[in-house]
């Protein structure tokens, strides 16, 4: 667990990352956030045919830290719900309001405490949130405690080598980098979602020597110090099953 004011810390980062965003979007300079449609097909791929089309139109699904608008936007699927601590934030947000969907209901609150009842959802994402959290091991907890007994959970987190995560332990506790309260590798996530009552079905992680080449090519000189550090992030993606 992070402490409160670490916590407040990564949150006053994230609602600064998200009003730079809709001003960007306002001026036309960014474009309308994307990503969340194509990050919606590549869990759809991953999570394969372990969800028939039925079941996609009937499930009740959850979004965890979903941000403004979501990856179950973007799911042409039964019951959609989102939970995110900064909701008021960005429905108050006209230029990040106006591209939701009026058939996702967009709730807030933290994971930490769902606000409803045990058994309740067949799907649960946690897209880029675990490591944004003020309390990891409640997050992962209400999961489990919210998810049908043959549910799945659907988690995608940015990891480090070895190397990169002992050096992101440190910036994280020195507050240097404000967003990410927690670390993680891949031996170390693993371990997490194991140790909380979750099996790995599948799991897909990125290529991190892609993610330093991406790192090198970039403008920015901190992901270009990111890269030469060891400090470049890559995606850790795993569907998982409840183990009562």
């Amino acid at each position: 667990m992070v402490t409160e004011e670490r916590w407040i810390a990564a949150q006053a980062y994230e609602k600064s990352y998200w009003q730079n965003l809709a001003s960007q979007i306002a001026s036309g300079s960014q474009s309308q956030l994307g990503w969340y449609a194509w990050k919606a097909k590549m869990m759809e791929e991953h999570l394969g045919n372990r969800l028939t089309s039925q079941q996609r139109s009937l499930v009740n699904v959850l979004e965890i830290g979903s941000g403004p608008i979501g990856i179950v936007t973007f799911l042409n699927w039964g019951n959609r719900y989102t939970l995110d601590p900064l909701e008021e934030f960005y429905a108050a947000d006209s230029t990040l309001s106006k591209l939701r969907s009026q058939e996702v209901k967009y709730g807030k609150g933290g994971g930490e405490k769902i606000p409803f009842e045990s058994g309740r959802f067949t799907v649960i994402i946690l897209d880029n949130v675990l490591d944004h959290v003020h309390t990891a091991g409640q997050v992962l907890k209400e999961i489990h405690r919210t998810m049908a007994r043959d549910g799945l959970f659907y988690v995608a987190v940015n990891i480090h080598t070895t190397w990169g995560g002992f050096l992101h332990g440190i910036l994280s506790k020195l507050k240097i980098d404000r967003g990410h309260p927690y670390t993680f590798t891949k031996e170390s996530i693993r371990k997490f979602l194991s140790q909380h009552g979750f099996a790995i079905k599948a799991e897909f992680i990125n290529n991190y020597k892609e993610a330093k080449a991406e790192d090198l090519r970039s403008s920015s000189v901190k992901s270009n110090i990111k890269a030469y550090t060891g400090l470049s992030e890559f995606v850790y993606h795993a569907v998982c099953s409840k183990v009562d």
